[in-house]
């Protein structure tokens, strides 16, 4: 009898130190827990959140892992990208962005954005002491470049649309703590930063931010149950 009950002890010795064992990717190390969830727009999908930013040479070089991902993610997750906007040049970037979603040509002028600016320094902004503004000829040979209308591009750049969306994307953003490019949101309650701990001194941060993304994606497909 005291054998069962010593072997039936050390079993749910065992069990607990099971439901106590870290996951492959610790909170804290390689994403935080948001204090706060923020509700998704779409409830139906396990929305993954990008922020970026078309000056940042990391987003730029993260492209192209970031589209393999996508055409292999589930069909129950939804890729959502955030333009960042802390600079006013950021916000003009921004505002590309959505022009160019609002149009429906986002697909034709978001990779000739990013390669304009990273490899040839065309900012589609000029500044004036310390102030930036659009620079309206530079966005309409973009757009008009690349198959879209640049007048109508121009036109919406202060639309009354666009400045929705530009507040829009900064509630979000504040909502989601995030204050680096690239940084990603899974489920509205995760953030996977490569400045957190578990990144450092590892030069394939970005690849790890994606399996960390994968991770959570199946952790928030598993609490839905």
């Amino acid at each position: 009898m005291r054998a069962v009950v010593a072997l039936f002890t050390m079993l749910l010795s065992l069990a607990a130190c099971a439901q106590d064992t870290p996951g492959k990717f610790n909170a804290g190390e390689y994403y935080e827990v948001l204090p706060q969830a923020v509700a998704q727009d779409d409830k139906s999908k396990i929305e993954v959140t990008e922020l970026f930013w078309y000056g940042c040479g990391h987003c730029y070089h993260f492209e192209a892992p970031l589209k393999k991902w996508q055409k292999e993610m589930p069909a129950d997750v939804a890729l959502v990208k955030i333009p960042a906007i802390w600079q006013p040049v950021m916000e003009i970037h921004a505002r590309l962005f959505y022009v160019a979603e609002a149009m429906g040509v986002l697909d034709k002028v978001h990779d000739p954005i990013f390669s304009a600016i990273a490899q040839q320094r065309k900012m589609f902004a000029t500044r004036d002491g310390r102030e930036w503004k659009a620079d309206d000829a530079a966005i309409a040979e973009l757009f008009d470049k690349n198959g879209a209308d640049g007048a109508k591009a121009v036109k919406l750049m202060n639309s009354f649309a666009i400045n929705s969306k530009i507040k829009q994307g900064q509630a979000k953003q504040r909502a989601y703590k995030l204050s680096g490019t690239p940084e990603m949101v899974v489920a509205g309650k995760y953030r996977v930063s490569t400045s957190l701990p578990g990144y450092k001194g590892k030069s394939d941060g970005q690849q790890i931010m994606l399996q960390v993304v994968d991770y959570l994606v199946e952790k928030e497909r598993a609490e839905k149950g």
